[in-house]
């Protein structure tokens, strides 16, 4: 009798434990999805915040260092070591709404990316989670215009 209760209690500790741990790692994944989105989107605005101070489209890192984003810590860490890459498309036009299909970086290092998906910022500023072939076509095709 007294294992068998022995063995119960191990079985719920064990269950409480595993069931902390998913929660855990589901919540922690939930912040860095957040996270990323976040960065993508004060990414995408400077690019407009840019062209709107200087009349031109940003074209380099260096280019965004004179807008909002700037104000941040890990930006340009993120841009120089490709974590986020930065598209620079120079066929945009001033109204974000007017560029939807147009991608203005997306997440590039990391489980997420390693796994086949990644999170884009698109020109109208909203961002999704996409497959890295459907990002990989969208780049290709935008060459080709």
């Amino acid at each position: 009798m007294w294992r068998r209760r022995r063995t119960k209690v191990v079985a719920g500790v064990c269950l409480a434990v595993g069931a902390w741990i998913v929660f855990f790692v589901y919540n922690m994944t939930d912040i860095a999805n957040f996270s990323m989105q976040l960065h993508l989107r004060l990414l995408g605005s400077s690019v407009y915040e840019y062209h709107t101070k200087t009349g031109q489209w940003p074209t380099r890192i260096d280019d965004l260092a004179q807008t909002s984003v700037a104000q941040g810590r890990y930006w340009k860490w993120q841009l120089e070591r490709e974590v986020v890459v930065m598209v620079w498309p120079k066929d945009l036009r001033p109204d974000p709404k007017n560029n939807g299909d147009v991608i203005l970086a997306y997440h590039n290092k990391g489980l997420l990316a390693e796994l086949g998906r990644v999170w884009v910022c698109w020109g109208d500023l909203r961002t999704e989670y996409v497959k890295t072939k459907d990002v990989r076509a969208n780049l290709e095709a935008a060459e080709k215009r």
